[in-house]
């Protein structure tokens, strides 16, 4: 019998959110004499004070490590969903192994197209993994209700 290994789907998650943010503010701090306004890291003249004081290369690639953060916590709610609906379905472990362990794997290329990515022409790469990552859990989704459903 295969372990049914979902639920930590959920924290592995959580630390691959938190990894864009991190290298964001390191990226900062290198560029920046080892300075981050912690006490107000969000603020509008936090964020143009960095944009004057690193370089343009560095400040664009610090804005597309928070877009990445920001988008990961966007879908987190997702995520835990996902994991709670096919676990109360009672969905087989070796697909909620597969579906998530999966996602995770697509969700990590998606940060590191998102962070590397500079160009227009290949930003649709971004698109097409968070299109398919996206596809996985919806598709736990559906799966988990076709089994309630017609259980």
């Amino acid at each position: 019998m295969t372990p049914n290994l979902s639920l930590y789907a959920i924290p592995a998650y959580w630390l691959l959110a938190l990894y864009p943010h991190a290298y964001a503010i390191t990226l900062v701090k290198r560029a920046n004499n080892n300075k981050w306004n912690n006490a107000n890291p969000r603020g509008t003249s936090t964020t143009n004070t960095y944009q004057k004081c690193v370089p343009e290369a560095t400040f664009a690639r610090f804005e597309r490590a928070e877009a990445a953060h920001k988008n990961l916590m966007e879908n987190a709610p997702f995520v835990v969903g996902a994991v709670a609906v096919g676990n109360w379905a009672g969905l087989g472990s070796g697909t909620l192994n597969t579906v998530l362990g999966t996602y995770l794997a697509l969700r990590v290329l998606y940060v590191a197209f998102y962070i590397n990515v500079t160009s227009n022409k290949y930003s649709y790469l971004r698109t097409l993994v968070w299109t398919a990552s996206t596809t996985l859990l919806m598709g736990l989704f559906v799966k988990a209700g076709n089994k309630i459903a017609f259980a």
